[in-house]
């Protein structure tokens, strides 16, 4: 450690780091959950128009 860092500035900075990892994955799987439900709402509807025609 370099002088005047303590350990818990050290635990703050790791801990802070995997908050942003989490936050930016949070954000990465709601994009593709929401991309992936559209799609899907978007192939039933197609199945269930053609079906009615």
């Amino acid at each position: 450690m370099r002088r005047g860092q303590s350990t818990t500035e050290y635990m703050l900075t790791i801990s802070f780091i995997c908050i942003a990892i989490a936050a930016v994955m949070l954000v990465l799987y709601g994009r593709i959950a929401s991309e992936t439900a559209s799609t899907g709402r978007s192939m039933a509807q197609s199945l269930t128009t053609g079906a009615a025609q």
